[in-house]
């Protein structure tokens, strides 16, 4: 079935609801659902707050786009799973040009105040190793003591503690003494090197054990410092796939500011694989208390979704999926998990006019494909369609529309991101490259002040602070991460982000023409 639409609209798997265009806020009808891997950017919010400037690879778009709720206009959803779509055209920030962002949203039509989780086989795999001492150890502590008391009798549970050993401190067992569980957990002390993989693969094995009858799933608590045994990625990779193959999930919980998330990202975005930063008490509390029940439960698996540019357009980058390779003609997507959600998350694909020459008129913007499959075993669900500009206004680099007030966040959000990573590898360049950096968080930061007033909208007045403090921090040369706790010391970029370089000095009147794009942006956005 194919069916040709004019964003803004809701793609629901089963059915074609159409959305007017311009209309702003949300129905807030329905659950969230998130993909998998990076689910927050909070390890590069923390190292800003300890006055570091994180790695360029420590921010990432996908973590920051989970990290809050980013629900559009219609997600009315009357099934496990909806997808939804909108648009804008707006800046590129780091580029001085516009584009065309496709966002892909997802819901849920599970009602949270009857929802159950099934019942778990789940092993704990906790790092115990001389780098975990400390808030660290601290930190995983209060996690367990918090996880435990999610758990019931129906639930079964393992832990296993490794440093350059591996020792199994609780076999497999179901949950009817928390209350011992929780005395060992406070016992926990550490020592010793750090053996991962074998730790990793102790915990998997526990699983294995009592594998099918329900939800099957391993945590990881680390900082993934791994320094002994196999400390290779693609081994850790290889137990994940494995683990993933047999429908055993992976949810990765780093701690320290040392975090090696190069290798927690590679591990997490298997099939059923998903990744926290714990930062502080007030995290800790939120996932396992608020969401512990929902992290734990996949919606669907295997969600491929297609964008195929229509002429005129090109596809410049992918946001919130790491895998898309730049360069390819079209967006294939393979989301191997979509987990439940108090959140709505987002993919977002951006297509740039190709020779730098707009199409005219209301061109059709892309054809887009999905399918996945549900957890609960029923056929492969299917979907089509053709997408087309509803804009009054000839596209240009100028022209600012956005089919609902949703995707301008978004959009604020993907601009975020790519701006701090590129300050962090203008930063780590060289030390003449710094007023660069500065020069492109100046920038960064007027536009969420600007957009977090127009909209109401806190997060974004939140994260132009975070910004400010960046900014501070490379000015001030207080502190960097170490080279050896991300492995990278040329500045690469995200896995999922594509850069190019910011202005070479300040300028006001590039601060003066960013002011006025976004008051012609709010003039014209719905």
């Amino acid at each position: 079935m194919t069916t040709r639409f004019v964003l803004p609209s809701a793609l629901l798997l089963s059915s074609l609801v159409a959305a007017q265009a311009g209309c702003s806020g949300s129905s807030a009808a329905s659950m969230g659902a998130t993909p998998g891997g990076a689910q927050d950017n909070a390890l590069a919010a923390t190292q800003i707050q300890e006055g570091l400037v994180p790695r360029p690879e420590d921010f990432t778009v996908a973590g920051l786009l989970a990290q809050y709720d980013l629900p559009l206009a219609d997600n009315s959803c009357d099934q496990a799973l909806c997808i939804q779509a909108a648009y804008g055209v707006a800046p590129v920030l780091y580029q001085n040009k516009g584009a065309v962002f496709v966002q892909m949203g997802f819901s849920s039509g599970i009602d949270e105040t009857t929802f159950e989780r099934s019942p778990l086989n789940l092993a704990v795999v906790v790092d115990r190793s001389g780098s975990m001492a400390g808030q660290k150890l601290t930190a995983v502590k209060l996690a367990l003591s918090q996880l435990v008391n999610q758990l019931t009798a129906q639930d079964r549970l393992a832990l296993v503690l490794f440093d350059d050993r591996v020792d199994v401190i609780l076999p497999s067992t179901p949950v009817t003494n928390p209350a011992s569980i929780q005395a060992t957990i406070a016992s926990i002390a550490v020592r010793g090197s750090t053996d991962m993989a074998a730790g990793l693969q102790a915990g998997i094995a526990q699983v294995q054990a009592h594998a099918g009858l329900v939800s099957d799933r391993v945590m990881l608590f680390t900082d993934a410092d791994a320094n002994t045994g196999s400390t290779q990625k693609s081994a850790f990779v290889n137990l994940a796939t494995t683990a993933a193959e047999q429908g055993i999930g992976l949810t990765l919980f780093g701690v320290g500011i040392d975090l090696n998330q190069d290798l927690v990202l590679a591990i997490t975005q298997l099939r059923g694989g998903s990744y926290y930063f714990l930062s502080d008490p007030d995290a800790i509390g939120t996932i396992f208390d608020s969401d512990f029940a929902f992290m734990v439960t996949p919606l669907a698996y295997d969600m491929v979704f297609r964008l195929e540019p229509s002429s005129g357009f090109a596809v410049g980058a992918v946001y919130g999926y790491s895998s898309w390779q730049a360069g390819s003609t079209s967006v294939d997507i393979s989301v191997p998990t979509v987990f439940l959600s108090r959140k709505h998350g987002a993919i977002i694909v951006r297509m740039d006019p190709t020779a730098g020459a707009w199409p005219t008129g209301q061109p059709p913007l892309a054809e887009l494909s999905l399918s996945y499959t549900p957890t609960d075993g029923s056929a492969q669900v299917q979907q089509s369609f053709e997408a087309a500009y509803a804009g009054t206004d000839p596209l240009s680099d100028s022209v600012a529309y956005y089919s609902e007030n949703a995707v301008r966040k978004s959009i604020d959000l993907v601009n975020t991101a790519l701006s701090e990573a590129e300050a962090a590898r203008l930063y780590y360049t060289s030390p003449s490259s710094s007023q660069a950096a500065v020069v492109l968080l100046t920038r960064t930061q007027t536009m969420l002040q600007i957009e977090g007033y127009d909209l109401n909208d806190t997060d974004l007045t939140q994260l132009a602070d975070q910004v400010q403090a960046l900014e501070n921090n490379i000015q001030s040369g207080r502190g960097s991460v170490s080279a050896t706790s991300t492995g990278n010391t040329t500045g690469t970029y995200p896995a999922d982000c594509s850069m190019s370089h910011a202005p070479s000095r300040p300028s006001p009147v590039v601060l003066f023409a960013l002011a006025l794009l976004l008051w012609r942006v709010r003039r014209r956005a719905g």
